[in-house]
């Protein structure tokens, strides 16, 4: 009985098109040096959809792993607190320029600060009685060419659950509106305008930013009333060592919460991690040691972690 061969060509057209469907089934990642036979290996062990990390797809834990600590070694650096900005006409120069403040006053008011080494001019003005408090926030409103705000404080809780709260107490930060059909987030702030706390909510949630000011007991009290809205799923994790460290605790989370979409920003001795899952999303905040510490709100605190929210 003869057989007859099966021509190279059919079986070379069968390995393309079985290399083609598997390549669509488990399409490239991210992570470089991840071929074809590592990603059918790691799938066989990986039971999670694939995930997104700043839009780029990694195929399993160990890719994203990787990838992860690459990105917390790059933000890392850009989450150190940058140094304060100096204006081109002090805000107690304003004041005296605007009659509202004497030679006297401001000399009096600097001595304190400079004595004390604690607190902004603008609070020793109102402590000492030489300024109003609207007349500090309109002079900052100058200072940083910004609208200043004076009513209407009142954002709605799915505004504020766009930021982890602890964000908004660490920046001074209110959320004010976000309009989905033109991508422009409005904020507020009391103590002038953090433009890269501004920047890394921009990269964050791929908006646009628009910022204003408001007086401190307006802050203060809004942010007081934010608290008690905070949204569940929130962390801090307090006194971090490495990115490394980072990006384990961030894979279990992303494991443990099914995420699908993880995006990573750093600013002022923070970095925050997002994790999408679905319409469910937590916020992983990481705190530098260098960080200094801020009051407790009530929060309880852990080991290693304290729940901001839940």
């Amino acid at each position: 009985m003869k057989h007859e061969a099966v021509p190279a060509a059919g079986g070379s057209k069968c390995l393309a098109r079985a290399r083609g469907y598997w390549q669509r089934a488990l399409p490239h990642c991210g992570e470089a040096g991840c071929t074809l036979a590592r990603r059918l290996f790691k799938r066989a062990r990986w039971w999670n959809a694939d995930i997104r990390l700043d839009g780029t797809r990694y195929c399993a834990a160990q890719c994203f792993e990787n990838a992860m600590r690459e990105c917390l070694s790059r933000i890392s650096t850009a989450a150190l607190p940058a140094a304060s900005v100096r204006h081109r006409i002090p805000l107690g120069l304003l004041l005296l320029s605007r009659g509202q403040l004497t030679n006297q006053q401001l000399r009096s008011a600097l001595e304190a600060q400079k004595e004390s080494g604690r607190h902004r001019l603008g609070e020793w003005l109102e402590k000492m009685g030489y300024a109003t408090e609207q007349q500090v926030t309109a002079a900052l409103g100058v200072q940083w060419a910004c609208p200043v705000l004076t009513s209407g404080v009142n954002p709605d809780s799915r505004t504020l659950r766009l930021l982890p709260f602890r964000w908004l107490e660490a920046f001074h930060m209110l959320p004010l509106q976000f309009v989905p059909s033109t991508g422009m987030f409005y904020l507020a702030f009391s103590e002038g305008i953090d433009y890269p706390a501004l920047y890394a909510v921009e990269q964050m949630l791929a908006c646009r930013t628009e910022a204003c000011l408001i007086s401190g007991s307006a802050m203060d009290q809004a942010l007081e009333h934010s608290g008690l809205q905070r949204g569940a799923g929130d962390l801090l994790f307090e006194g971090w060592r490495d990115a490394a460290e980072m990006a384990r605790i961030t894979c279990g989370y992303v494991l443990k919460l099914g995420a699908e979409e993880v995006r990573a920003v750093g600013c002022g001795g923070y970095v925050w991690v997002r994790l999408s899952a679905g319409q469910d999303v937590a916020n992983l905040l990481f705190r530098g040691p260098t960080v200094a510490e801020l009051p407790a709100s009530g929060f309880e605190s852990h080991a290693v972690s304290r729940r901001i929210a839940g």
